[in-house]
């Protein structure tokens, strides 16, 4: 990728910490008693609304013809272990990705993972959030204007079809001549689900292909083949790089 990098992905993860936060005077300083009250008060809230969207399924629910229920009751045990699985992934991603001035300002970093802080943390982490997205969006206007510099040398067909953002992949299939990627399209935003590259050779891949779940893609034309970048991410929040130049590329939809 020369665009959306590893790196870039990594600083646009680092642009919306600052939206969920609510001054709260009790940050000020630490206290063990306004923690436990406060998480247990978040924990209530939230197993009221998983509970209520539990309900909501169980009575639209559709039973199949051959008996089959894909429904699960609601499992408050398992709830309350969920929500504390979150707390504390949420808890320490912000220990890692905040910088050190910022966590120095913060009395109880649980706390402010339950999004609750001063308004100086607030007005210091908004900052932070805003200079990042600009550098996010400034490498996106980029590479905007690339593709239009190169779309008349780009085949109509790649630059309209060639976008999977949010698809997963479930399937490659790979012969002596092509590679077929099986897609996932349900949670992204194109009707295409196999995209076929004719002719390929893999430039570079970190990990299996297979139930990664595609971020953004770069097009290039080099020595008159395609160039297809690919930033992926797999089950284990990991990211994959993914280049393959081709001949050619086909798309097809089942639908």
């Amino acid at each position: 990728m020369k665009y959306f990098t590893k790196e870039w992905y990594e600083l646009f993860q680092k642009t919306s910490f600052h939206l969920p936060l609510e001054e709260e005077k009790q940050t000020e300083t630490f206290s063990e008693e306004y923690f436990q009250q406060l998480y247990h008060t978040e924990l209530d809230s939230w197993l009221n609304l998983q509970e209520e969207i539990a309900h909501i399924m169980e009575n639209t629910e559709t039973v199949n013809t051959d008996g089959n229920n894909e429904y699960e009751p609601f499992n408050r045990e398992q709830a309350i272990e969920h929500f504390h699985d979150g707390f504390i992934y949420n808890q320490e991603r912000l220990k890692k990705e905040l910088p050190e001035t910022i966590l120095k300002q913060i009395a109880d970093i649980r706390v402010f993972a339950l999004n609750k802080a001063t308004r100086t943390v607030i007005n210091a982490v908004t900052k932070f959030c805003e200079e990042n997205n600009r550098s996010v969006t400034a490498t996106s206007e980029k590479y905007r204007r690339y593709m239009r510099a190169a779309s008349n040398t780009l085949e109509k067909d790649i630059i309209e079809k060639f976008g999977f953002h949010d698809c997963t992949i479930i399937k490659s299939v790979q012969n002596d001549m092509s590679l077929t990627l099986l897609l996932d399209n349900k949670g992204g935003f194109t009707d295409i689900d196999e995209v076929t590259f004719e002719n390929f050779n893999i430039i570079k891949q970190d990990d299996l292909l297979e139930d990664a779940w595609w971020l953004y893609e770069e097009v290039y034309k080099v020595n008159n083949k395609y160039e297809f970048h690919i930033l992926l991410q797999n089950g284990e929040m990991g990211l994959i790089d993914f280049i393959i130049s081709a001949d050619q590329v086909s798309f097809k939809s089942n639908k």
